[in-house]
């Protein structure tokens, strides 16, 4: 079974729990699509990070991305490949385990419907966390 077909049996996030969630990584022309998180954000805001969200319950990560992507962005999600699996801690205290995956392919006009803004960058290091920092540059072919 492909780890994206697994299905995530998880209660809510609570203290000592973890949230299962997904975040897509789009690429073109050596540059990243990123969210800047509005001011207002529950969790993390105002930081640029990689589109994303949580694993609904009984959903799998595939179809868990595959909503993030369309709710988040407005497109559709066509082709994947898992990169990497971290923990994360939001600023809110909620624990993250996020499920990163490369989309390959896509259609659709990408816009930002829940973000301050969504773009392209092509400086990484504007990212605000350092492991996706770390990740979208091993991806892109530049040096560590």
């Amino acid at each position: 079974m492909d780890v994206r077909d697994r299905r995530i049996a998880s209660d809510p996030a609570s203290p000592r729990g973890v949230a299962e969630c997904v975040s897509g990584v789009l690429t073109r022309n050596d540059a990243v699509l990123v969210e800047k998180r509005r001011a207002d954000d529950e969790a993390d805001p105002g930081l640029t990070l990689l589109p994303g969200g949580h694993v609904e319950p009984e959903e799998s990560l595939d179809q868990a991305l595959k909503r993030e992507m369309r709710e988040e962005l407005g497109i559709r999600v066509e082709k994947t490949t898992p990169l990497l699996v971290r923990l994360y801690t939001a600023s809110n205290g909620e624990r993250q385990r996020i499920h990163y995956f490369h989309v390959k392919v896509w259609s659709g006009r990408i816009r930002s419907r829940e973000a301050e803004r969504v773009y392209w960058e092509s400086n990484i290091r504007n990212l605000s966390d350092s492991i996706e920092r770390r990740m979208v540059l091993k991806l892109l072919g530049d040096p560590v």
